[in-house]
C-alpha cells in the first residue's frame, strides 16, 4: 500500500482494476475489451501497468454487483490505521466516472463516523451535515446525484473513540475511460516505496523486494 497526503487526506491506500475500455486477459495482460487483440502503443498503460483485482475482493465485487444491481471495475483499498486518520470533505465526481456514478463502500473494523453536506450553492451555504456511524461491515452506496450535489468525508476521532483501532475501507466504482485507470493508479500506487502490513507488530512497515 502507500502512504498518502493529497486533499488533506491521511491513510493508506491501493487500487486494483481496469477501465471499461480494457480487459485483462487470462494471463494477466491487458487487452482491448471489444477486439480482446494486445492494446495498441498509445494506449497503453505503460506508467502504472493495471493489476487485477484478488480473487478475494473479486467475489465481494460480485456479490456487490448481485445486491445493488450496479456494475464495477475498481476496487479501491483504504486503510485508516488510527483514529487520526482521516480524509477531508470531496466528491467523487471524475468525469471518467460517467454520470450519476455508483460507488459501494465498504467499512471493516474500527467504527467511523461517514459525513455528508450538500455543495454550496450559487444562493449561499449547503444544508445540515448529516451523520453515519459506521460499523464494521456496514456498506454506503452512493448513486444517483449523489456525487453531484453532495460532499462527502471520514474525519478524526477524538475522546473515548480515539482507542478503536484501525479501519480498512473497500470501495468499488467504474471507470468508463483510460483517464480513470491512469488517474486511479497515478494516486494509489505511484512510484514512490511500498509498504505492507507486519502481523507481528499490528502495523504498516516499509516493504523490500527479495533479491
Amino acid at each position: 500500500m502507500k502512504r498518502t497526503t493529497r486533499m488533506r487526506v491521511k491513510l493508506w491506500t491501493t487500487v486494483f482494476g481496469l477501465d471499461e475500455t480494457s480487459v485483462f486477459d487470462e494471463d494477466g495482460s491487458v487487452v482491448d475489451a471489444m477486439t480482446r487483440k494486445r492494446v495498441p502503443a498509445d494506449r497503453r498503460y505503460s506508467r502504472y501497468p493495471p493489476r487485477p483485482i484478488p480473487k478475494c475482493l473479486d467475489d465481494l465485487r460480485r456479490s456487490t454487483e448481485a445486491a445493488t444491481g450496479c456494475r464495477f471495475n475498481f476496487c479501491l483499498v483504504n486503510y485508516y490505521a488510527s483514529a487520526a486518520d482521516s480524509i477531508s470533505y470531496h466528491s467523487d465526481d471524475e468525469r471518467f466516472l460517467g454520470r450519476d456514478p455508483a460507488i459501494a463502500s465498504f467499512s471493516l473494523g474500527a467504527r467511523r463516523d461517514f459525513l455528508l453536506k450538500h455543495k454550496p450553492g450559487p444562493a449561499g451555504p449547503g444544508t445540515r451535515t448529516l451523520k453515519y456511524p459506521l460499523a464494521s461491515g456496514d456498506m454506503i452506496l452512493m448513486r444517483g446525484g449523489t456525487q453531484s450535489n453532495w460532499l462527502h468525508s471520514i474525519p478524526k476521532r477524538s475522546g473515548k473513540n480515539q482507542e478503536d483501532g484501525g479501519r480498512i475501507n473497500i470501495t468499488f466504482r467504474r471507470a468508463m475511460t483510460r483517464e480513470g485507470t491512469e488517474n486511479y493508479y497515478n494516486y494509489n500506487v505511484g512510484t514512490g516505496p511500498v509498504y505492507r502490513w507486519d502481523s507481528s507488530g499490528h502495523s504498516m512497515e516499509l516493504w523490500k523486494p527479495p533479491k
